[in-house]
C-alpha cells in the first residue's frame, strides 16, 4: 500500500467519498430543503394562529355567556320586586294587566336587540 499525504489507499478512498457527499451539500439550503422548510413553517404558523384565535374566541364566548347570565339575573331580580309589589295589593287587576302588557313589549324589544347583537 502506498501512502499519499500520510493516508493509506483505503483511507484516501473514504476521504474522496466523503468529499463527494459533502460537495453535493455545500449549499445552505437546496431548493427542496427550502420548500420543505417553508411548507413546515407555514403549517406551523397557521396552527399557531388557529390555536390563538380558538382560545380568544372561546374566552369571548365565555364572557358573553357570563354577561348574558348577569342580564338575566338582573331582570329576574326586577321581576321579583314587581311580584312583591303586586302581592302587597298596590295595583288593581286592570292596572296589572296593562303593566303586564307593557313589560311583555319591553322584554320583546330586549330579546330582539340581543338577537341583533349576536
Amino acid at each position: 500500500m502506498e501512502l499519499i499525504g500520510g493516508f493509506s489507499g483505503k483511507r484516501k478512498k473514504r476521504l474522496k467519498i466523503k468529499k463527494v457527499m459533502i460537495g453535493n451539500n455545500n449549499k445552505f439550503f437546496s431548493k427542496v430543503h427550502l420548500l420543505q422548510f417553508l411548507f413546515a413553517f407555514f403549517v406551523t404558523a397557521f396552527g399557531i394562529i388557529t390555536a390563538y384565535h380558538t382560545a380568544i374566541f372561546g374566552i369571548k364566548l365565555d364572557l358573553t355567556k357570563k354577561a348574558e347570565s348577569e342580564i338575566v339575573n338582573q331582570l329576574d331580580k326586577k321581576l321579583s320586586r314587581i311580584e312583591i309589589h303586586i302581592n302587597e295589593n298596590l295595583l288593581t287587576k286592570n292596572d296589572f294587566y296593562q303593566f303586564k302588557e307593557q313589560m311583555d313589549k319591553r322584554l320583546t324589544r330586549i330579546e330582539y336587540k340581543l338577537k341583533i347583537k349576536k
